[in-house]
């Protein structure tokens, strides 16, 4: 008999796998009792697998461009001892699934910021498995992921951990998780739940009639994409809200990573490609691309980089913080924006309930922009140094804020400029640029002043706060 990972309910019945609506792993008999923590702990244990696959491979990572080409002589035992604690976490977890079966009560999965420490069980010369005789596959995951820890641990006993050391360590994972079925179905059944809250107005979109013909299939994969990363980060959520250690998401971020690029490359090769394509869905589609990836260089290029050698927990915090929000805003309007497309009545609050409005943003971005023109016209004004510092701020406030409620095709020339300006040396050559900038501010202004949304808010023109 099996469970259905996504409902908690057990299938009687077998069926052909491609008729399943979830991966599913060997439970209990039905006279056992099966507690719904359980399933969690698979879904949670399944999740980690996936992030630790992604891990391990370097593109994911956030680097800086120095960083990037030092990768092969860094030194990467702060990203050893990230994986050890998550697989630690993980063989905990592993050993919690069969501690039911095996009638030895589970071990607590710490969630401090102590060390965690490896299940009795597990750390013994003799395995659980052999002591009782059992062949449970959820032993022989956590031997497996215990057996990993063992290697981490003793790779951490060299000065510095090279990048051929890393990794091998990471084929070995690979390895290891590929031959392990359990595993294989965790990591499937992780994939399914994280996309399985797919909301119906979206199911609806790609199901009608007229979306369905030409589109309709590529709208349900970039939907559940969408949705399956949402599910990542309302993981990360419930870390930042129960005050956990911080530096250990980050294997859920590189994952993150990893498929945000594949549902890049989904909508330029085969959605944006599709024959006959609207012209409205193509740039929707193309600013959707624009946007993710506009996000995900602010994340790992910027944001992230350094997280696994830092030690401060308040810098720690506010960076998985701000990586968290960026990337969970990004999405949820990009989901609204596409589905929109279809259904103009639908609003993002119906979708997600921390969906910032149209006109919020709009009120927001109007504000700054015109706060943005003022500190310009008086650094243009008085052209020396001292008014510039005040502008700088700001722009690198509206670069992490408002920035991202501008149409996507304006990201670039206003990320261009203020760029522009940054890089100004004296008043020379900040002139002429302040007084360009200037132009497209108020020009810019204009534009969103007049957006239907804010045709009952006419703005007061507000003098700059000294």
């Amino acid at each position: 008999m099996e469970v259905n990972l996504d409902t908690g309910s057990f299938i009687t019945e077998r069926v052909a796998p491609d008729e399943l609506d979830a991966p599913v792993f060997n439970a209990p008999a039905p006279s056992e009792p099966v507690a719904l923590e359980d399933y969690e702990q698979a879904r949670t244990l399944g999740l980690w697998l996936c992030a630790l696959t992604s891990f391990f491979k370097i593109r994911n990572h956030p680097f800086s461009e120095t960083e990037q080409s030092e990768i092969v002589t860094r030194d990467w035992s702060n990203e050893l001892r990230i994986a050890r604690r998550c697989l630690l976490q993980s063989a905990q977890l592993a050993n919690n699934l069969g501690a039911q079966q095996r009638a030895t009560k589970p071990s607590a999965v710490l969630t401090g910021t102590g060390e965690l420490t490896l299940p009795d069980s597990l750390a013994a010369t003799d395995s659980g498995a052999q002591a009782s005789g059992s062949n449970d596959e959820t032993v022989a995951l956590a031997e497996t992921l215990a057996n990993l820890c063992a290697i981490c641990e003793a790779m951490m006993e060299a000065r510095s951990v090279r990048f051929k050391a890393w990794s091998h360590l990471g084929k070995t994972l690979v390895r290891d998780l590929e031959g392990d079925a359990l595993a294989q179905r965790l990591m499937r059944a992780a994939e399914h739940y994280a996309a399985a809250g797919l909301q119906a107005p979206l199911l609806n979109i790609a199901r009608n009639r007229e979306a369905a013909a030409t589109q309709g299939a590529d709208l349900l994969v970039i939907f559940t994409g969408l949705a399956r990363m949402l599910g990542r980060l309302r993981f990360i959520e419930g870390v930042l809200r129960r005050d956990q250690p911080l530096k250990f998401l980050l294997p859920i971020f590189t994952l993150l990573h990893e498929e945000a690029r594949v549902l890049l490359e989904f909508i330029e090769t085969r959605a944006m490609r599709t024959d006959g394509l609207d012209e409205a869905i193509f740039d929707t589609l193309d600013g959707t691309n624009y946007a993710i990836s506009m996000e995900l260089r602010k994340v790992f290029a910027y944001e992230l980089v350094g997280l696994s050698a830092l030690r401060q927990p308040t810098v720690i915090y506010a960076k998985v913080e701000n990586a968290y929000g960026l990337l969970r805003d990004c999405f949820q309007q990009s989901t609204v924006a596409l589905a929109q497309l279809f259904d103009p009545q639908l609003e993002g609050a119906q979708l997600f309930d921390t969906f910032q409005t149209k006109l919020q943003q709009s009120l927001a971005l109007r504000r700054d922009l015109w706060t943005l023109l003022l500190l310009v016209r008086r650094a243009e004004k008085e052209r020396d140094q001292r008014p510039v510092a005040p502008l700088l701020e700001r722009l690198a406030e509206f670069r992490e804020g408002s920035l991202r409620y501008l149409m996507y095709k304006d990201w670039e020339a206003c990320e261009r400029f203020m760029e522009e300006v940054g890089a100004a040396r004296g008043a020379v050559e900040l002139a002429p640029v302040l007084h360009r900038f200037g132009a497209y501010l108020e020009t810019l202004h204009g534009q969103v002043n007049m957006r239907a949304v804010l045709a009952n808010y006419p703005f007061e023109y507000p003098e700059l706060e000294t």
